[in-house]
């Protein structure tokens, strides 16, 4: 198995697994591909949450990249990372004191998401914000991922953020409007009906300086068709020209998903009730996603013939369960990766069962190096 001329296995007998791998060089194709559809004044504010890797967040911000970020360490590593307090926005629904105070000191932009939000801020001082907006609009690939419409903790209606910002420009600097209506949506319908609301929101307080869509640009994790990436650019810029605003977008996952593998080995392979299972050394800990949405990654690895198997991890739990796959007849030892693991992957990683975070590898210009070290012990449970 090789990425970018770089043969997998060989960084698993280097670093052992689970280990994460990044190939950087896909990462940077992305991004270009998404600034260059991408014709009006924009800013691709890459979405930290999606992955926080050092490496890649710096390697981004030298290629002109901004930062969307949900705290203070976000804004800190934006900070050091090189990116301009301009391009930097803080985001989320609850936001610490000291994430604002972070944020306000940088510069940064700040999306305000409540009354109570703007109460807090307005004690701390004067800032640049926007005001996030739900504007009834959900879209998503599962229930999880769904961040607009009914019963969605994210923004305001569209008539009280209308009246928030109106509140705003009196004691701080009122930027614009923000929304993200989900993530992984592959149709340009729900941005459209979106930005509808928001371009109605902007002409009445007198015209924006700044619109943030969000991400949510669907990645493919199996059959799905590629994202409409031309559609979705003409029509962005199309309506944000009309309101004679700057686009932000908050892109991740469309940046790294892709770019990234979680390698893993056959712990065991057993026979229960007529099916058979392979047990690794992977699990819930380090790539939730499977266990938290029934989300699917696509394994490659090598070997011959074709069986019908159930992949689970270490995890004394149920839901440590990755799927129902056809793969080759594995053995004890054998290697496997998964896919689309550069997204939601070792951002979400956890210790949980005593397990350490995995390692993390990049991989560039046909050569790789290790970004960060598997933890030991005393870092694992004594921090």
């Amino acid at each position: 198995m090789r990425v970018n001329g770089v043969d997998l296995s060989e960084i698993a007998e280097l670093f052992g697994t689970p280990t994460y791998v990044i190939d950087l060089d896909r990462v940077r194709e992305n991004y270009l591909r998404l600034d260059k559809a991408i014709k009006c004044p924009h800013v691709i504010a890459y979405a930290y949450k999606a992955n926080h890797e050092p490496e890649l967040v710096k390697l981004l911000a030298k290629l002109g990249s901004g930062a969307t970020v949900p705290s203070a360490f976000g804004v800190i590593l934006a900070r050091i990372s090189g990116v301009p307090p301009e391009k930097t926005v803080l985001v989320g629904p609850s936001p610490s004191r000291g994430d604002l105070i972070e944020a306000m000191d940088f510069g940064a932009i700040i999306s305000i998401e409540s009354h109570s939000q703007a109460n807090a801020l307005r004690s701390i001082g004067r800032a640049n914000v926007m005001v996030r907006v739900n504007p009834g609009v959900g879209a998503g690939a599962y229930p999880g991922l769904v961040t607009g419409g009914k019963r969605s903790k994210f923004g305001l209606p569209p008539e009280e953020a209308l009246s928030l910002f109106n509140s705003l420009k009196k004691d701080m600097r009122a930027l614009g409007f923000h929304t993200h209506i989900g993530s992984q949506i592959f149709s340009t319908d729900p941005f459209r009906a979106a930005l509808d609301v928001i371009k109605g929101l902007a002409e009445r307080v007198g015209g924006v300086e700044i619109v943030d869509l969000g991400g949510g640009l669907g990645v493919p994790y199996s059959n799905e068709s590629p994202f409409p990436l031309e559609e979705y650019a003409e029509l962005v810029c199309e309506r944000v020209r009309e309101m004679g605003a700057k686009l932000f977008l908050e892109t991740g996952r469309y940046i790294v998903a892709d770019a990234g593998y979680l390698l893993s080995r056959v712990n065991y392979v057993k026979e229960v009730g007529g099916e058979k299972w392979l047990l690794i050394d992977a699990g819930m800990n380090d790539l939730i996603r499977p266990a938290l949405y029934g989300a699917r990654h696509e394994i490659i690895c090598e070997g011959e013939g074709r069986e019908r198997v159930l992949v689970a991890g270490p995890v004394c739990e149920s839901s440590d369960f990755f799927g129902e796959y056809e793969l080759p007849k594995l053995k004890e030892g054998d290697l496997i990766a998964f896919k689309n693991a550069g997204a939601y992957g070792f951002s979400m990683a956890s210790r949980y069962n005593l397990r350490p975070l995995p390692a993390v590898v990049g991989i560039e210009g046909g050569r790789f190096r290790l970004l960060r070290p598997r933890e030991d012990f005393c870092r694992a449970v004594f921090g």
